[in-house]
C-alpha cells in the first residue's frame, strides 16, 4: 500500500522550471531511490515534499497516507515535518548547530513533537543508531565527533520524531567506504526494525542498487527511463612503460608526542605513474601528503626527482616547492572567495616565478585553462559563481600552472556526482599522459582507484597494510583489511 504519493509535481524559481511533472510513490516499509546527477532535481524534489523551499512555485499533489500536504497550513505542516516525515541531510557538519551539544539538538526535536525529552530516551536513541558511549557523546559538540558519528547523530535526530517516512539526501557521500557501508547497513536495519519507508536520494547507482527496492531516475528535472551502461566500465589502467623514479619515500613517520600518526611508510613512484593511497578516515592518508610536502614535521626521507626534500630548508625548500603540487578535497573552502579565478591561478606564479612578465603570466594561465577544459570567460568570475566541477578544475589549474612533476590529489572527486566525477577523472588522465605527471591519488573510493591507479598503498591507523599493483590488490588482496575495503565499496569482483 502506498504511504507517500507524489503526482505531477512541478517546481519553478522566477519562471525557470527546475522540476517538471514528476510522479512517484513509496509503499509502507519500502526503500525507493531518486537517482541522478547534480542539478537533476532530486534534492529540490525532496525538500518540496516538506515545503522547505523558499521563493519557489510548486504545483501538483503530495499525499502522505491519503492526506494532501500541499493544502495544509504552515502550523499543520510543522506537525508533519520531523513527526511524520524525517529528513537526513547530506552534510551533517553544516546541518548540526555548532554552538549546541548534540544531546540538546536531539532533545529539541523531541520537545517540539512530544513536549518532553527524557535524557534516557536520547541515550537510547543514540545507542539505537550505533553510537559508541552515547551517555558521553550527548555532551559533545559536533566538531568533537568524527564524520561517521555526526551522520549517526543526524539519523538519530531524524528518528527522534518517530516518523513513518525517512528522506535520506545523499547520506553517505562524504564518508569513506567502510563508514559508508556501516551507515547503509544501519539504515537497512532501522528500516526493518521500525517498519520505515525510505526515500533515498543519491547520484551513485551502486549505493542505490544496495539500498533500494525500486528506483526512479531523474534528468533535467524529469523522471526518465534508466540508461543502461551510462557509467564507466574502465577496469584497470594499462601499465605505463618503465620510467625513471620521480618520488621515493623511505620510512616516513609522523608523531605527536606518544601518538604515531604515520609509521614507516615507503614506496617509489615513477614518472607518469599513479599511486592510489587508500584507507579509512583517520588512516594517515592526508598526514602522508602533508609530510611529503614538508608541511608538518616528520622523520624518514622524501626524494623528488633526485633531490632529498627532508635535507632542505628555507630558500632551498621554497625553490623546489613548485615541483610537487597539491589539489585539495573541497575547492570551495580552499579557493580564496575574494579572489577571481585569474587571481587564484596567478598567485603561485607571482610567488614562485617573479621573473615572468604580466603578459607571460597571462599566457601561461590561458594555456593552463585550456588544459583543464575551462573557457577564458571565467577568469573574472569568483568561486561562488562556479559549479562544483568548475571549482575543482580551477583548483587543478592552480596546481598545474607551476608545471609540477608530481601532483598530490586529496579526495578530488568525493563531493562530485558520478557524471562530473567521470569527466574530471578523464581530464586528469589526459593531462597526465600529455605532461608525464606522477600522481599520488588519495581517496577512500576504491572504484576510483581501480580506474585511475597503477599501484596501491593501503593504510590503516598510520601503518602500511599492503602495497601492490592495482590488479593484484583488487584480484588477490592478501590482508583482511584490504578485502574489507573492497567489499565495503560495493564492487563486483571483475576478472579481465
Amino acid at each position: 500500500m502506498s504511504l507517500l504519493t507524489v503526482a505531477h509535481l512541478s517546481i519553478s524559481f522566477q519562471n525557470k522550471t527546475v522540476v517538471e511533472d514528476v510522479s512517484f510513490h513509496v509503499n509502507k516499509g519500502e526503500c525507493v531511490a531518486l537517482v541522478g546527477a547534480s542539478g537533476s532535481g532530486k534534492s529540490v524534489t525532496a525538500l518540496s515534499l516538506l515545503r522547505l523551499l523558499q521563493n519557489a512555485h510548486v504545483s501538483g499533489s503530495v499525499q502522505l497516507d491519503g492526506q494532501e500536504l500541499t493544502t495544509l497550513t504552515d502550523k499543520q505542516m510543522q506537525a508533519v515535518r520531523g513527526r511524520r516525515i524525517g529528513l537526513i541531510f547530506q552534510e551533517p557538519m553544516t546541518s548540526l548547530n555548532p554552538l549546541h551539544r548534540v544531546g540538546r539538538q536531539i532533545k529539541e526535536v523531541m520537545r517540539l513533537h512530544f513536549k518532553k525529552a527524557p535524557e534516557n530516551e536520547v541515550i537510547s536513541l543514540l545507542k539505537q543508531v550505533g553510537l559508541k558511549n552515547p551517555a558521553a557523546k550527548i555532551k559533545a559538540f559536533p566538531h568533537e565527533l568524527s564524520g561517521g558519528e555526526r551522520q549517526r547523530v543526524m539519523i538519530a535526530m531524524a528518528l527522534a520524531g518517530r516518523p513513518d517516512v525517512l528522506i535520506a539526501d545523499e547520506p553517505t557521500t562524504a564518508l569513506d567506504v567502510t563508514l559508508q557501508k556501516q551507515i547503509l547497513d544501519l539504515l537497512k536495519a532501522l528500516q526493518k526494525k521500525l517498519g520505515l519507508s525510505i526515500l533515498f536520494i543519491s547520484h551513485d547507482r551502486r549505493v542505490v542498487s544496495y539500498m533500494a527496492d525500486r528506483c526512479y531516475f531523474m534528468k533535467d528535472g524529469r523522471i526518465v527511463p534508466p540508461h543502461v551502461g551510462s557509467e564507466s566500465t574502465v577496469l584497470y589502467r594499462k601499465a605505463p612503460p618503465e620510467a625513471p623514479v620521480m618520488v621515493s619515500v623511505r620510512d616516513l613517520s609522523v608523531s605527536y608526542g606518544d601518538f604515531k600518526a604515520l609509521s614507516h611508510v615507503s614506496f617509489e613512484a615513477r614518472q607518469g605513474e599513479t599511486w592510489g593511497i587508500v584507507g579509512e578516515s583517520g588512516s594517515g592518508k592526508t598526514t602522508l601528503a602533508q609530510a611529503m610536502l614538508r608541511l608538518i614535521p616528520s622523520t624518514g626521507s622524501v626524494v623528488v626527482d633526485g633531490v632529498d626534500w627532508t635535507a632542505l630548508s628555507g630558500k632551498q625548500l621554497r625553490a623546489v616547492r613548485p615541483q610537487m603540487g597539491f589539489v585539495f578535497q573541497d575547492p570551495f573552502s580552499s579557493l580564496n572567495p575574494r579572489f577571481s579565478v585569474k587571481e587564484i591561478i596567478e598567485e603561485g606564479l607571482r610567488l614562485h616565478q617573479k621573473a615572468l612578465s604580466p603578459f607571460l603570466r597571462t599566457r601561461r594561465i590561458l594555456e593552463t585553462l585550456q588544459k583543464v577544459d575551462l573557457d577564458k570567460s571565467i577568469l573574472n568570475r569568483y568561486p561562488h559563481e562556479l559549479s562544483g566541477g568548475q571549482r575543482q578544475r580551477v583548483a587543478f589549474a592552480r596546481a598545474l600552472v607551476l608545471k609540477p612533476k608530481v601532483l598530490i590529489l586529496d579526495e578530488p572527486t568525493s563531493a562530485l556526482d558520478v557524471q562530473t566525477q567521470e569527466k574530471l577523472l578523464t581530464l586528469l588522465q589526459n593531462v597526465q599522459e600529455t605532461d608525464k605527471l606522477t600522481y599520488l591519488f588519495i581517496t577512500h573510493d576504491m572504484r576510483v582507484i581501480r580506474q585511475m591507479a597503477d599501484h596501491v598503498l593501503v593504510l590503516k591507523d598510520g601503518h602500511p597494510v599492503e602495497t601492490g599493483t592495482v590488479r593484484d590488490i583488487f584480484e588477490h588482496p592478501t590482508q583482511s583489511f584490504t578485502q574489507q575495503l573492497i567489499a565495503s565499496a560495493l564492487l563486483e569482483r571483475t576478472h579481465a
